[in-house]
């Protein structure tokens, strides 16, 4: 895991943008890092990578890395 602050660059793990951190939060013991580019990203515990922050709420922090826990959206939400 990196040690990121407030103005360092990132790959942003949503839309794999090149941009900078413009907040960090402390949610629950998580870290949240809000990117240039919009997106919440937070670090994955199994891997380390920078990832999707998929929390519905913004109290919360749930990384979720596309590698380590499998795609975040299915084709079987269309079935419904």
């Amino acid at each position: 895991m990196a040690n990121l602050e407030v103005g360092s660059a990132a790959i942003c793990g949503i839309c794999g943008k090149d941009t900078t951190v413009t907040q960090i939060s402390e949610r629950e013991g998580t870290l949240a890092y809000d990117l240039k580019c919009w997106h919440r990203n937070a670090f994955c515990p199994e891997c380390g990578k920078l990832v999707r922050d998929a929390s519905d709420t913004v109290q919360k922090v749930v990384p979720h890395c596309e590698d380590c826990n499998g795609p975040y959206y299915t084709d079987d939400e269309d079935d419904e």
